[in-house]
């Protein structure tokens, strides 16, 4: 086994040896202080602690262990790569199923930001409406930001309901579904585009991914499938790291848009 091979399975295949090296990115710790908060006995976390050191990861100094300079360099670089493994783990059906390339490549790098996240599947009377599941906390955000490249027919009504409650929306549409919104839905856009809590951007750039909701309490992110299908299956997180990776996304389209703030007449 090479030299790296053998460091990565030193690092990865061992939950102990993962967790010790997780908990001295804190700072030196003493024997008891690593029993007391991995919760495990002298014998079992002596023997990970020994092959760390002649890994070169550790270094004892006195009674405590800390990360040596090769840990220190190493052991950051892990949780990020260890997030993005949850994240495919949790939900990997989910994930082997979509087009990861639509995603702006410096956010997909990320992707394990999104953190813990749960698969919602339509049923059969909301398969054109947003998951019961997210309503309610929908309706509880102060802050509703939304990409879109295709047309739910519940859109319209739904955030034109939203701002009047005094929730600040702001939405970044693909040119053809504004243009579907402003042909079927013009009295709705016209009131929404009226309230002082709207913004509406139209994006004349292909937006690759099917739709994502950011607020300030989850984001909702709905992915074109590898053969280019949609399914309306959301992939929801409440994560404030995940919220904050939405927001980027968010900003990402919005930057390549252009603000709409009065309809022009017919």
């Amino acid at each position: 086994m090479s030299a790296e091979l053998q460091l990565i399975d030193t690092i990865f295949f061992s939950d102990k040896r993962k967790n010790l090296l997780l908990l001295l990115k804190e700072g030196p710790k003493t024997i008891e202080e690593i029993k007391t908060e991995l919760n495990v006995s002298s014998s079992p976390i002596m023997a990970q602690i020994r092959i760390l050191l002649k890994e070169g990861l550790l270094v004892q100094k006195r009674d405590s262990y800390e990360l040596s300079i090769k840990g220190k360099l190493i052991v950051p670089k892990m949780e990020p790569l260890l997030s993005t493994f949850r994240v495919f783990d949790e939900n990997h059906d989910y994930w082997a199923r979509q087009d990861l390339k639509t995603l702006p490549s410096h956010l997909l790098d990320r992707i394990g930001e999104l953190g813990s996240c749960k698969e919602i599947l339509p049923k059969r009377t909301h398969i054109f409406d947003y998951p019961p599941e997210i309503m309610d906390p929908l309706y509880r955000s102060k802050t509703v930001m939304e990409i879109s490249s295709f047309f739910r027919p519940g859109y319209p009504s739904l955030y034109l309901d939203l701002a009047k409650r005094g929730i600040e929306v702001s939405l970044v549409l693909e040119r053809s579904i504004y243009e579907k919104l402003i042909s079927d839905y013009r009295t709705d856009a016209e009131e929404f585009l009226s309230l002082e809590n709207t913004h509406l951007f139209v994006c004349d750039n292909k937006i690759e991914l099917a739709s994502s909701i950011v607020t300030d309490r989850f984001i909702s992110l709905s992915m074109i499938s590898k053969e280019g299908r949609y399914y309306n299956h959301e992939m929801v997180s409440f994560e404030k790291s995940a919220l904050a990776w939405g927001q980027e996304l968010f900003k990402y389209y919005k930057d390549l848009s252009e603000e709409i703030t009065e309809l022009k007449s017919n």
